[in-house]
């Protein structure tokens, strides 16, 4: 099981990861001192619009320190859930449409046979459908009709109607050889299908 998880880390994140957010908190707790520092200091003399303005910056930091914690504890995340397949589809979704071509381009439809809960370590569900999504959503030609469809028995198609360069064909393979002790992957022309 450890074995699953570390595969995971570095599959979907690299293995650096762990040591960027380390530094990254590290930059903001010294950033944040500093500014704590002149924002206590009676005898400086602040005028007020310079006083607002580091309780700002310093109020942002904390919203930024908080999400850089929400997000390594999502990553580093070893729950073994149970999982709504839909509802991480969902995320994924969210967090690709940041590609601009495929948030206005791409027609997209989730068709749920039923709800469908899984169980597996959420930082290997989520890096395998990080690895997945990265090949085919980018890849998605202009006004391609994406269906994703969750069956009953914890299979998950991916189908699209407009075919993609077939280098991607071939990754999406590789990513299936390289998966295949943790979950059944099978590549198609046109679609993509994994059972949990």
């Amino acid at each position: 099981m450890k074995e699953n998880f570390n595969l995971c880390r570095r599959v979907a994140l690299g293995g650096l990861l762990q040591g960027y957010f380390h530094n990254l908190r590290g930059t903001l707790q010294g950033i944040f001192l500093e500014l704590q520092l002149i924002f206590i200091k009676k005898n400086l003399n602040l005028d007020k619009e310079v006083h607002e303005r580091i309780n700002k910056a310093l109020n942002l930091l904390q919203k930024l320190q908080n999400q850089i914690d929400t997000a390594f504890e999502e990553i580093y995340n070893e729950k073994t859930g149970p999982w709504d397949l839909k509802e991480i589809i969902e995320k994924e979704i969210l967090f690709w449409e940041a590609f601009m071509p495929f948030k206005h381009k791409v027609k997209k439809e989730i068709i749920e046979e039923e709800k469908v809960l899984v169980e597996i370590p959420y930082n290997l569900l989520r890096g395998i459908f990080c690895n997945v999504c990265q090949e085919v959503f980018l890849n998605l030609k202009e006004n391609t009709n994406l269906k994703i469809v969750i069956k009953r028995d914890k299979k998950v198609e991916f189908l699209w109607d407009k075919d993609i360069n077939s280098l991607i064909y071939e990754n999406l393979e590789s990513l299936a050889n390289q998966l295949r002790s943790l979950i059944s992957i099978k590549v198609e022309r046109n679609s993509i299908s994994f059972r949990f």
